[in-house]
């Protein structure tokens, strides 16, 4: 049914070599788009409070 490029979960992670720098980017990604929502939550929690303080 499916076709896959990888035999195995190993294979898959190792990539023939190219692993660690795929998986690294990956990872980078992740945590800087964890960051970002993380970041822009507090933002806009803290722009809501001072909106509702004000009034």
């Amino acid at each position: 049914m499916f076709d896959l490029a990888f035999k195995s979960i190993q294979e898959a992670i190792y990539m023939s070599g190219h692993g660690i720098y795929v998986w690294s980017v990956v990872a980078i990604v992740v945590i800087c788009l964890v960051y970002a929502f993380a970041n822009y939550n507090l933002k806009i929690k803290k722009l809501i409070k001072k909106l509702n303080e004000s009034n």
